[in-house]
């Protein structure tokens, strides 16, 4: 019997997307770190015992500690004859409440979750009120002062467009051998919304986001609205590509990644939930 070739065996592996949401609380952020419990790490270790070979996952975006997510999206390699209906309701079993996959297909073996991915869009909720709201702590950053929200969306107005945003991302640890990696990101929208009940909603969406940038955004435009800076100090910031120029950073909980958009900019995004029944739908 003549022997196969290697390059024409059939796939052992084949690609699936999820879309995943989880409560940031209960992990110390989405990347792989030694000794603490991460979302890629918990669904490494859940997968792998499910399909009972060894798994990695890739994430579009790495949230911090404690920051959320709505509509993370995840590439990973799975045994072809594997049952995604069934690794699903099993993840979801298994990581259950603060973690849980809401959608999930096959999909071809050249996608990937980060390269891929033509835009991020997170959300942040401030609780703009006198008092705490006790059921609200672990998703929305509590200010007492009044806001005024015209001035932040004055504020807002300078972050659209292609600008170098190293005023609010940390410094990346860089190597000697190393090139210095760019801090310019395309920012498509930035938005401010009252959705009643002392409660404002900051949405942004970009090419992709560097790390604190979101947060560092968010307490730069909060010290405007409290009447501490002038709207023109975002234009600034930009302008000064200085970490000093930016105020604190806001705290995570009030912070989730809402949504990745991939494939045509104007189709429909791959990233959108299908309503055939496949998973219940979660929140964040």
């Amino acid at each position: 019997m003549t022997p196969v070739s290697k390059s024409k065996r059939a796939p052992t592996n084949r690609r699936a997307r999820f879309i995943v949401a989880y409560h940031g609380a209960a992990f110390h952020g989405f990347a792989l770190s030694d000794d603490v419990d991460t979302v890629s790490g918990r669904l490494n270790e859940v997968l792998t015992t499910i399909v009972r070979t060894p798994i990695e996952v890739t994430g579009a975006g790495r949230t911090d500690a404690g920051v959320h997510a709505r509509g993370q999206i995840i590439s990973v390699d799975l045994p072809v004859e594997s049952d995604l209906y069934a690794i699903v309701r099993s993840v979801n079993g298994m990581c259950a409440p603060h973690l849980a996959i809401r959608d999930a297909e096959w999909v071809a073996d050249d996608f990937h979750a980060r390269h891929d991915a033509l835009w991020r869009h997170y959300k942040y909720t401030v609780l703009n009120t006198p008092t705490p709201d006790p059921f609200l702590v672990e998703y929305a950053w509590h200010v007492r002062e009044p806001l005024l929200l015209p001035v932040m969306r004055l504020g807002s107005e300078a972050l659209i467009g292609a600008h170098d945003f190293t005023s609010f991302c940390r410094a990346p640890v860089v190597f000697d051998d190393q090139l210095v990696p760019s801090m310019k990101r395309r920012v498509m929208m930035a938005r401010w919304q009252d959705t009643g009940n002392g409660i404002l909603e900051f949405e942004i969406r970009a090419n992709a986001f560097c790390h604190n940038m979101v947060r560092s955004i968010v307490g730069l435009l909060v010290e405007i609205g409290q009447g501490k800076r002038p709207a023109s100090d975002v234009r600034y910031a930009i302008v000064a590509k200085n970490r000093a120029a930016t105020a604190f950073v806001a705290p995570p909980e009030g912070l989730c990644l809402w949504e990745v958009g991939y494939g045509d900019p104007g189709g429909p995004n791959l990233a959108t939930p299908r309503t055939d029944g496949l998973v219940a739908r979660s929140g964040c």
